[in-house]
C-alpha cells in the first residue's frame, strides 16, 4: 500500500511539479509531510541526473564508477541514466536520418513520377540533390513528394512511424519534465520546419517535410 502511494506521489510530482504538497497529499490520501520528503528526494534525483548527463557529454572516457563518485550517487543510478542518455542520442540520430535518408533515396525517383520530367532534368536533380524550383514545385507535386516520403515502406530502417514518434515523446517527456504525446512530436518537428521556412522560404524541402510531419501527426492523433 505504501509503495502504491509512493508511486502515485512521484507520478504527480513528475506531471505537476508546481502543484502544492497539500494538494497532492489530498489526491493520494497521505499527509503533506510525506509528499514533502518525496519531493526533496525527487528533486535531488533530478539534479543528480542532470549532473550525470553533463559528465557523460563532457567526460566520455569516465566510467560509471567515476561518475558515481563525482556526483555522490549510486553506480546503479548512473547506469540507468547512461542507458537512457544513449537511447536519446540514438533517437536524435534516427530523427535526422529519417529526413536525410528519405531525401537521398526517394527524392529524384518520386519527383520524376510526380511531374513527368525528362531524363536530362532528372539527372540534374540527382546531381544537385534537390527537388525542382517553380513552376514544377506546385502544391500538388509537393504533396505527392511528401506522400511518397511518409508512405514508403521503411520499416527495416526506422520502424513504424507511430512507434518511433511515441518513443521520441517518452524521451522528450523525461527531458522536459512534462508529458509529451506522439502527435506533439509531429507538431514540434513541423514547427522546426516552420522556423527554417522563416529563415529561407525558398528552400522547398522544408515545405515538403512540414507537410509530411503534419500528415503523420494527423494519423497518429486519430489512432490514439
Amino acid at each position: 500500500m505504501k509503495e502504491t502511494k509512493k508511486k502515485k506521489v512521484l507520478e504527480l510530482l513528475e506531471t505537476y511539479p508546481v502543484r502544492s504538497d497539500t494538494a497532492i497529499a489530498k489526491d493520494v490520501g497521505c499527509v503533506p509531510s510525506y509528499v514533502y520528503n518525496l519531493r526533496n528526494k525527487f528533486e535531488l534525483r533530478a539534479r543528480q541526473e542532470k549532473q550525470i548527463v553533463s559528465l557523460l557529454d563532457a567526460m566520455p572516457a569516465w566510467s560509471p564508477t567515476d561518475i558515481a563518485r563525482a556526483v555522490k550517487c549510486s553506480y546503479r543510478f548512473v547506469k540507468e541514466v547512461r542507458d537512457k542518455w544513449k537511447q536519446e542520442r540514438e533517437t536524435s540520430v534516427s530523427v535526422a536520418s529519417l529526413e536525410n535518408s528519405a531525401r537521398q533515396e526517394y527524392k529524384t525517383s518520386v519527383l520524376a513520377e510526380a511531374v513527368g520530367v525528362s531524363a536530362e532534368v532528372q539527372t540534374s536533380y540527382e546531381e544537385h540533390n534537390d527537388i525542382p524550383p517553380q513552376p514544377l514545385a506546385t502544391r500538388g507535386n509537393l504533396l505527392d513528394v511528401a506522400k511518397a516520403y511518409i508512405t514508403k515502406d521503411r520499416q527495416a530502417d526506422h520502424g513504424d512511424a507511430e512507434d518511433n514518434f511515441s518513443r521520441i515523446a517518452q524521451y522528450w517527456s523525461v527531458h522536459l519534465g512534462t508529458p509529451v504525446k506522439a502527435h506533439d512530436v509531429a507538431v514540434m518537428m513541423a514547427l522546426l520546419k516552420v522556423a527554417r521556412i522563416k529563415q529561407n522560404p525558398n528552400h522547398i524541402d522544408n515545405w515538403v517535410d512540414g507537410a509530411g510531419y503534419f500528415a503523420c501527426g494527423g494519423e497518429i492523433a486519430n489512432l490514439q
